[in-house]
């Protein structure tokens, strides 16, 4: 693994730096039209995660009908769950061990029981890690599985059709994906890796050409591609077909922003500061980037509709410290982004009804503090 300087974000742990900025430093806009109004969000409220905290999933690990929050700590080899209480607050947080340097995580339940359970990939020991969930919002002992080299994001879906929850890892210095087929009891077949970009990050499932396969789209951070692999419905993959994005692309989000009903991607781009949105042709290709500022060092992006005009908007998680809010106006196109502050970087945002009034809320990873950052929707 590349050193470098680790000032850039003035974060405390150099580790993750040099997976998130300054390794894709080493390799090497168009903005929307304003909206007529802009959400609105109480002053962030901050609970407490385990050392390191960098992205977030939410789910109810409880049953309780309440939103949960589940954040990989990079720093400590923790998963940190905060069980909500339905009013917008949450309870002192819970770890539980996991890989060495978790950098990713997804929900699924993987063993088919009904209850939520918990996926991490774990960067420097080249695995994932399987936590099965007990549904009283507890998880057994993490069991790992072998990925391709500092694998960093994870995603979840039935790849071979057999009804089994499967993963796809992508793993950074391989420039690889691992596909691991489930087989429905909580366990997990030996990877099979399918080449993507040049050090492969962020990652998302969707159906791309129609054929009722599932699909993947996977970021690459060394050439600043997004590349797209089709899927043949019985856990393999075609050769990749890659499509430029902006500077350092990070995480990805997929969803029908233009209302033709085929898949569409939101990327978030470090180094441009910018989402690149990627209209889908519904035959597995995609239109050329179209580019909307955001705030400082966006390092992921998500999907909600905020202002309540069934549009979906975008929020980007950024390094300056601050939420960014594009709001779309059911084209394809995003409007003038709209800014709120977190207490430091803030390395990933997640998205949920946490107060249960019928507007999602976010929540963001706030690395420095060791902290989420809680952000209640009050759009009238």
């Amino acid at each position: 693994m590349p050193q470098h300087d680790q000032a850039h974000m003035g974060l405390r742990s150099s580790r993750y730096v040099v997976t998130v900025v300054a390794l894709a430093t080493a390799l090497f806009l168009t903005q929307g039209t304003a909206w007529a109004g802009a959400p609105t969000f109480a002053t962030h409220v901050e609970y407490g995660t385990g050392g390191g905290p960098v992205v977030i999933k939410v789910a109810d690990f409880d049953e309780d009908g309440h939103l949960d929050q589940a954040v990989a700590d990079f720093d400590d080899n923790t998963v940190s769950v905060l069980l909500g209480n339905g009013d917008g607050t949450f309870d002192t947080h819970v770890d539980y061990a996991v890989g060495s340097l978790p950098s990713g995580i997804e929900t699924a339940d993987v063993d088919e029981d009904g209850h939520v359970d918990l996926v991490s990939a774990n960067a420097d020991d080249n695995s994932v890690s399987v936590l099965l969930g007990n549904g009283d919002g507890t998880f057994d002992t993490h069991v790992d599985y072998g990925v391709g080299a500092y694998p960093y994001t994870v995603a979840v879906a039935d790849f071979d059709e057999d009804t089994n929850a499967d993963l796809a890892v992508t793993n950074v210095m391989d420039g690889t994906v691992s596909i691991l087929l489930g087989n429905g009891d909580g366990t997990f077949d030996t990877h099979v890796d399918y080449g993507a970009g040049t050090w492969t990050y962020g990652i998302e499932v969707a159906d791309f050409d129609e054929d009722d396969n599932a699909d993947l789209a996977v970021t690459n951070v060394g050439d600043n591609t997004v590349s797209v692999l089709l899927g043949n419905g019985d856990g393999t993959f075609d050769t990749h077909v890659d499509y430029a994005t902006g500077a350092q692309p990070g995480l990805v989000v997929t969803e029908d922003f233009d209302g033709d009903t085929n898949a569409d991607l939101a990327i978030a781009n470090l180094e441009d500061s910018t989402v690149s949105v990627l209209l889908g042709n519904g035959d597995g290709t995609l239109d050329a980037k179209a580019d909307y500022v955001t705030d400082s060092s966006p390092l992921s992006v998500e999907l909600a509709d905020f202002d309540s005009d069934s549009a979906v908007d975008l929020a980007t998680a950024n390094g300056d410290g601050s939420v960014s809010v594009l709001p779309g106006n059911g084209n394809g196109t995003f409007g003038t982004r709209s800014d709120f502050g977190v207490p430091a970087s803030a390395f990933s945002v997640a998205v949920g009804d946490f107060d249960e009034d019928s507007l999602p809320d976010a929540t963001a990873a706030v690395y420095d503090t060791d902290e989420v950052s809680v952000l209640l929707n009050t759009t009238p």
